[in-house]
């Protein structure tokens, strides 16, 4: 080679400068390989001419990383843009690290994880198979219907008991028949003379005389008679004053008179043992406790006495502010069988309200702790023993003047007329509601087992039962028992 040929070459080679491989540049960026980028959006050479300056460490999320600001927004792909349109996430920091996430998108992502996790969790709370709505209202029909000719039209009348023996009594007028349903036998038990009147109320003994049954005429004596004998008893004579309602407490029977007052009869002494004052009209409702220890009884101006049996005198008489006060007649009473103390009342016309008390927290001035507005005479009140509901029988509706409306809670029942109602405690909300008959039921009666409910309608003389709840088995029994404790026991 010449020297001139390599004095030509030789400056061109000093000139040459090698550029960097991708290798070199890959090691210098090692730090920044952490991260995932698109190359192809990536500007190369913008990038390389800026200086190379260390990074410092940033005190930021360990799971949501503080990208600088040669970093790529994340929502520039199709699939990007459709995952954040679908979370409303569109300008979170997640997905656009270069603008401060907005607090309507982290409500809205917290509010949405919440509303996934309770849904995740919830489970849907079938209707209970004791309950009402799994039995009566399922059927949503009687399972029997009875004819009732000549039945008492009065609808504050009782004409109708069902016993511990499985027996249905039901006065006709002058006479008194029951039948056995386990055998479908009927008997004709008695009938009364003309100058003592219809039988206006009856009602069989408790389980310890499940065969006793007591009738009480329309001038006021009182009969009992053993109805498996077919032979009478005792006779109370009473012509003073008419006849209410009665109701047994063991051997003991509690009738109610038609100037207010209550009395008490012993089966054993065969004699009258008390009389209770306290009302001034004629005495509708009788009803004895579950334990026997108080008695409620409701008259025809709509007060409510509670008279205790172990300390002879009325727990309601000493102050007149701790009265229990309908504006209607009450004859509907019920206690509840799985809390001590609650006491359901029902006022006919013009109350129309069921009321709801604690009769062991009466005080000066107290009211109900629940009050339902039916606008609807309420004839009886039945609470299940099985679960926490309480079944209402009607009569006719009417309605309700708009400058006598008062604000409640609960809003007025509509078509519960001549019709048959469970309501569940304590929402006192209306479950089930089945029209029973064409007319006004006047009565009805419970089931010893607490299942079935027997209705009477005198003006379309029929008698109906009806299947309301279950009962449960012994396993559910047992667990339902320790449950009632712990929820009744305060």
């Amino acid at each position: 080679m010449s020297s001139e040929y390599t004095d030509a070459i030789t400056p061109a080679c000093a000139t040459i400068k090698r550029t960097q491989s991708r290798a070199s540049v890959s090691s210098t960026y090692s730090t920044r390989k952490r991260r995932r980028v698109s190359v192809a959006s990536f500007d190369l050479g913008q990038d390389l001419a800026r200086p190379l300056t260390p990074e410092t460490e940033i005190n930021g999320d360990r799971f949501v990383t503080l990208r600088t600001s040669t970093s790529l927004p994340l929502n520039i792909t199709p699939r990007t843009n459709r995952i954040a349109k679908a979370f409303g996430l569109l300008d979170d920091r997640v997905l656009s690290p270069t603008h401060p996430p907005s607090r309507f998108s982290d409500r809205f992502f917290r509010s949405l994880l919440r509303r996934s996790a309770s849904e995740l969790f919830s489970t849907s709370r079938s209707a209970s198979l004791l309950s009402a709505k799994a039995n009566l209202g399922a059927r949503n029909h009687f399972v029997l219907a009875l004819d009732g000719p000549g039945m008492s039209m009065d609808l504050f009348a009782s004409p109708m008991a069902w016993s511990h023996a499985n027996c249905i009594g039901v006065a006709f007028k002058y006479d008194v028949y029951f039948q056995n349903l386990e055998s479908r036998a009927v008997v004709h038990l008695c009938r009364s003379s003309l100058s003592d009147g219809t039988v206006h109320s009856i009602d069989w003994g408790g389980k310890a005389n499940p065969y006793l049954l007591a009738l009480g005429v329309t001038v006021g004596d009182v009969r009992v008679i053993d109805a498996e004998k077919k032979m009478q008893l005792v006779d109370w004579v009473d012509s003073g004053h008419g006849m209410g309602g009665m109701h047994w407490n063991g051997d003991v029977l509690a009738v109610g008179r038609t100037g207010g007052i209550v009395t008490l009869f012993d089966i054993r002494m065969r004699a009258e043992i008390a009389k209770i004052m306290g009302h001034r009209r004629r005495v509708h409702g009788v009803k004895w406790s579950i334990d026997g220890c108080h008695l409620a009884t409701g008259d025809d101006s709509g007060i409510v006495h509670i008279w205790d049996h172990r300390a002879g005198h009325l727990l309601t008489n000493d102050d007149k502010n701790i009265r229990m006060k309908h504006k209607g007649p009450v004859k509907a009473l019920s206690w509840s069988p799985w809390q001590h103390g609650l006491l359901a009342t029902g006022g006919g016309s013009p109350d129309g309200e069921i009321h709801i008390w604690n009769t062991g927290k009466i005080a000066p001035s107290s009211g109900p702790v629940h009050t339902i507005p039916l606008q609807t005479t309420i004839t009886s009140l039945h609470w299940s023993p099985h679960c926490k509901e309480l079944l209402s029988t009607h009569g006719s509706s009417w309605a309700v003047p708009q400058t006598n409306v008062r604000p409640v809670t609960h809003l007025p029942a509509i078509g519960v007329e001549n019709s048959l109602a469970v309501h569940s405690y304590p929402s006192c909300q209306r479950i089930v509601n089945v029209k029973a008959h064409s007319a006004p039921v006047g009565h009805s009666c419970i089931a010893p087992d607490g299942c079935s409910v027997f209705t009477v309608s005198p003006k379309e003389e029929t008698i109906k039962m009806f299947r309301v709840w279950s009962a449960p088995d012994d396993k559910e029994k047992c667990e339902g028992s320790d449950m009632t404790l712990k929820s009744t026991i305060r």
